[in-house]
């Protein structure tokens, strides 16, 4: 069964998306006091920014709990913190932790 926002699934999400696994990556590296603007994001993730500000992955990471939206900027730009309390962050962190340790096995 397909979801309204046309995904079928997280994995589905992930696949088909040009930013979702470079963006989810970001957020398990991050601290979880920082905060980052989508400048920041595509930086550390080789996502272009007209990228970012085109598609709505973003967005969709801060509806399912990985980032937190800020205003906290000075320069009147949005700031993203990784949501320390993100089942889907903990689920890929997991999976980061684990897919590194069968390699290494």
């Amino acid at each position: 069964m397909q979801r309204q926002d046309g995904h079928r699934s997280g994995w589905n999400f992930v696949a088909t998306s040009e930013a979702a696994a470079a963006l989810i990556d970001a957020a398990v590296e991050l601290d979880p006091e920082e905060t980052v603007t989508r400048s920041e994001l595509a930086g550390m993730t080789d996502v272009t920014l007209k990228r970012l500000y085109l598609d709505e992955t973003i967005s969709d990471l801060v509806d399912v709990g990985v980032f937190e939206a800020t205003d906290d900027g000075d320069d009147g730009q949005i700031r993203y913190a990784v949501n320390g309390d993100s089942d889907v962050l903990a689920a890929a962190e997991q999976f980061d932790r684990t897919f590194s340790e069968r390699l290494a096995d």
